[in-house]
């Protein structure tokens, strides 16, 4: 390898933890006893959502309102 490589391989390893850093940052879904979609409590267990269709539409709409800048709704 030459300093080349090197420093590469050194930006890549810092991108990587700021980018790790900054998804603990800002956190994440966690379980709540509900899906984050429906609302639905029923047989959820430690699952953020009902099914693949509520993921999916909590995806869509969070993309939307990250373009939007609104804040997600507080659960």
């Amino acid at each position: 390898m030459d300093e080349a490589d090197l420093a590469f391989d050194s930006e890549q390893r810092y991108l990587s933890q700021a980018l790790a850093a900054q998804r603990t940052r800002t956190g994440g879904l966690k379980a709540v006893g509900s899906c984050h979609n429906c609302g639905n409590a029923e047989d959820i267990g430690e699952r953020l959502f009902c099914d693949s269709d509520c993921a999916a539409d909590w995806e869509y709409q969070d993309s939307l309102r990250r373009r939007l800048g609104l804040k997600a709704p507080v659960h």
